[in-house]
């Protein structure tokens, strides 16, 4: 009875309840579609932290994990930190540019071994160490036409396809993978690599062996699995910080928003809430009414929200050509809940006056 009513009153002002809703749905579609990054990062980290356990993560000194790609680090050094009597195993790998192709990784072959990497290949093998071969994303190699065989041109020099790795989900999808020296070449970058993957003898102890690697060699920073998680977590931080500021701004438009169409409909309605508290309505009844009307129309207009978020989110995982962005379930509720709140909070003031109207005095005025 109660939620026949509310659609009927929704359903008496169209192009107000048609623009109310209209609100909600864009700040839900910005507020999950930023979520949805972080829900992604989050994922991939999940699916991913299991190759970094145990290893030790040296960089330049001053460069932070996002701007690895700019770490450069004495291709000797490696050789040096692996001469380490702590350290079971090491690896170098080069992240640069690929004129004209974007991001390339470079390394040896024991670097995949080394993280524990199981490699699934749509088509092809690995790359041979020290011969002009590339492996390619799926991604990368949809893109751009090619196939096992193929020859990619990158800077007047063929370079052979021996491989395509299966889709991934993550930013491998659309990169170029050598081997360390053709890396190092196509880059123009000699006797320098990005990062050294260091395998301790004993993993337990990898922050002693971090902090040796630091004080031996000058210029670099050694960062242990949980090093590495506590920069990526305060990376995911902040931008959970920025969607709660996104959410909070969206959240203060829609229910200002709301408030105002509902006290609007309280006012233009005094006679028939009058009518309803004079034939034996109760001041529940009728805070329900109103705050049942506000909580359809932003349970409509969050639906509304996510279908287009989903949308979004895939048209951009879809241009980038990976999964950055994702929609889980958890995101969902959470949404759905954040929008019963705003409802509730949003229409329990115009409720309120609703409920206090006295039916004798409403009905002798109006």
């Amino acid at each position: 009875m109660i939620v026949d009513m509310a659609f009927r009153e929704l359903g008496r002002r169209k192009l107000r309840t048609f623009l109310t809703v209209l609100g909600v749905s864009i700040g839900i579609l910005l507020v999950t579609t930023m979520a949805s990054f972080s829900e992604g990062i989050n994922v991939s980290i999940d699916e991913n932290i299991e190759y970094l356990s145990g290893l030790i993560t040296v960089i330049e000194d001053g460069v932070t994990l996002e701007t690895s790609m700019l770490s450069r680090i004495n291709e000797g050094l490696a050789d040096e930190i692996g001469q380490l009597p702590d350290v079971d195993d090491y690896a170098m790998m080069m992240i640069g540019s690929a004129p004209g192709y974007g991001t390339i990784q470079g390394f040896p072959p024991n670097a995949l071994e080394l993280m524990g990497y199981d490699v699934g290949f749509e088509d092809g093998r690995l790359f041979d160490e020290g011969q002009p071969e590339l492996l390619l994303g799926s991604k990368f190699a949809e893109n751009n036409g090619l196939t096992v065989g193929d020859e990619l041109m990158i800077q007047d020099k063929r370079y052979e396809v021996v491989g395509i790795l299966a889709e991934l989900g993550v930013p491998d999808d659309d990169t170029i993978m050598a081997d360390l020296e053709t890396t190092q070449e196509i880059t123009g970058v000699e006797d320098e690599v990005s990062v050294i993957m260091v395998k301790p003898i004993n993993t337990g102890e990898a922050s002693i062996l971090a902090r040796e690697i630091e004080r031996n060699f000058e210029g670099v920073q050694a960062l242990t699995d949980e090093e590495v998680m506590a920069e990526i977590n305060q990376l995911t931080g902040q931008l959970s910080v920025m969607t709660f500021g996104l959410g909070s701004i969206a959240a203060i438009i829609a229910g200002l928003g709301i408030m105002n169409v509902m006290f609007m409909s309280v006012r233009e309605r005094r006679k028939e809430i009058g009518v309803m508290k004079a034939l034996g309505a109760t001041t529940t009844q009728v805070l329900t009414q109103v705050v049942l009307e506000a909580l359809v129309m932003t349970l409509i207009g969050a639906v509304i929200g996510l279908i287009l978020s989903t949308l979004t989110v895939a048209g951009l995982n879809a241009a980038l050509g990976m999964t950055l962005a994702k929609i889980t379930p958890g995101l969902i509720v959470t949404i759905l809940v954040y929008a019963v709140i705003l409802a509730v909070m949003s229409g329990f003031l115009p409720a309120r006056q609703a409920a206090k109207l006295q039916p004798a005095v409403v009905l002798r005025y109006e």
